[in-house]
């Protein structure tokens, strides 16, 4: 058992196991807690410590230049600004009250406090945006600037990289079996990220196959990973850097596709996919890939089609309907539903202003009554559907791809949900449409009181595990915003 424990393979096994994986998730979701809160108390007090130092280095200053800046010391933009001017007088070793008198200096003081006299808060946290928006950009500039220029290897090095790289490997593609596909993303990162630090020297063939080979398998599950999240800027780049190892990849070309597809880059993707059937030609299973880059040539000229339909003109005509409405989230649902149709006719959209006040929603009939317990029985079926681990991972993308704003969110999650809801509603006796989901959820009510605050606290804990459940758990990021 000794020998066991001390086995990196016993590890690897253990971590494999369920509860070993949700007990090091939950742990490391603390530990990441607990860093952004150590990193926000930081700053804080970071923040604090500045404005002291600056407070101290303006008792002397000149009246005027006080006057000037003590109205809007308080806002939090000046304060970076004044910390950023004090920081290059310290390291350069300059007078900050002079800097502060210099024209370029003074003439952006007189600037912001003419901003905030006409604007006040508002006008000043509009300032911050920009100014946090340039600095960010000029950041990012200077980042792409910088080249990572690999180093050479040395055999004992290139050891241990390519066991990683392996390890890494294996346990990416076991998450991405399993449906995690941001864990597999950022384990194939760790991976591309260590090997691309490093060179092997030419005249080591063998070990620069190797390395190579490793690194070009990571950039394609890497890609693969990101396709399945819709992150199709990371696919595209890993495609890329794939591309760049072998360009003669048939896997690499394929993810390219569709990553610019994604992007909206169908010109790109009809080229990029003219290169995949002439790199085909030369792969054992040709006839397989040009079968496959047929089928996705047509799934392009489909996404062109829908691509240039007049998305924002259905929707701006859902917003103007109902963005000040209580059924908003009705009237997006409809424009939404309407963006997968061909652009109608002339003729057709002057009927449909009649047509949308004939399809009101039918008036809930009531046929069906629960006991307490039955109501409880029937969230227990809902909970154990809305559990399943493919409705958890499309909730959660559904979250992430409607930005965790809440009225897109349910919107989508409509659709969602009701593909597990239709088989539970039919077994319970009510319709397997829109109509049963309400008669459902209003005899689940009856048991809530008038108030709709008198529902038994056994029942309100299965109630409230259904809907958290529903909106994809703790950990998918809704329910918090859902349920506060």
């Amino acid at each position: 058992m000794a020998n066991d424990l001390n086995s990196q393979a016993f590890w690897n096994e253990f971590m494999r196991r369920p509860d070993a994986k949700a007990a090091y998730q939950a742990e490391r979701r603390l530990q990441e807690k607990k860093r952004i809160w150590l990193e926000e108390r930081k700053a804080i007090e970071d923040r604090a410590e500045h404005r002291k130092i600056i407070a101290d280095a303006l008792e002397d200053a000149p009246a005027e230049l006080k006057k000037l800046i003590a109205p809007i010391f308080h806002i939090r933009f000046v304060e970076d600004w004044l910390w950023m001017v004090y920081d290059e007088c310290t390291q350069k070793k300059k007078n900050f009250h002079d800097k502060l008198k210099d024209p370029g200096s003074h003439s952006q003081l007189m600037r912001m406090r003419e901003n905030f006299q006409e604007g006040g808060e508002e006008r000043m946290k509009e300032l911050e945006k920009e100014w946090h928006a340039q600095c960010k950009a000029m950041s990012d500039a200077e980042a792409s600037k910088k080249e990572l220029v690999p180093q050479s290897i040395d055999i004992n090095t290139l050891k241990h990289v390519l066991e990683y790289a392996q390890e890494c490997k294996l346990q990416g593609n076991y998450k991405f079996q399993e449906g995690l596909y941001e864990e597999a993303l950022h384990i194939y990162s760790q991976a591309d990220e260590v090997m691309k630090k490093w060179k092997v020297d030419k005249h080591l063939k063998n070990e620069e196959k190797w390395m190579k080979d490793y690194h070009l398998a990571c950039l394609k599950n890497k890609a693969q990973a990101a396709l399945k999240l819709e992150l199709f800027k990371t696919a595209l780049e890993s495609s890329d850097a794939a591309l760049a190892i072998d360009s003669e990849d048939h896997k690499a070309w394929y993810r390219k596709v569709q990553a610019e597809k994604g992007l909206g880059k169908f010109k790109e993707a009809e080229e990029s996919l003219a290169k995949l059937e002439d790199v085909a030609q030369w792969c054992p299973d040709r006839r397989r890939i040009l079968r496959d880059c047929e089928a996705e040539r047509k799934r392009i000229k489909v996404a062109r089609v829908k691509h240039k339909q007049s998305t924002q003109e259905m929707l701006g005509k859902a917003f103007e309907a109902g963005v000040f409405s209580i059924d908003r989230d009705r009237e997006l649902e409809e424009a939404t539903k309407r963006l997968e149709e061909p652009p109608p006719s002339k003729a057709q959209i002057g009927a449909d202003k009649p047509k949308k006040a004939i399809e009101a929603p039918r008036p809930l009939e009531r046929n069906i009554h629960l006991t307490a317990a039955l109501a409880g029985d029937l969230m227990d079926e809902l909970a154990a559907a809305y559990g399943q681990k493919w409705f958890q991972e499309r909730v959660r993308k559904c979250a992430r791809d409607s930005g965790f704003e809440r009225s897109v969110f349910l919107m989508r999650l409509k659709d969602v949900a009701f593909e597990v809801q239709k088989p539970v509603l039919e077994k319970w006796g009510f319709e397997g449409n829109e109509h049963g989901v309400r008669e459902m959820t209003a005899a689940i009510r009856d048991h809530a009181g008038k108030n709709g605050q008198d529902m038994p606290d056994w029942l309100k804990q299965k109630q409230d595990r259904c809907l958290e459940l529903l909106y994809g758990g703790k950990e998918g990021g809704m329910l918090d915003l859902l349920t506060r």
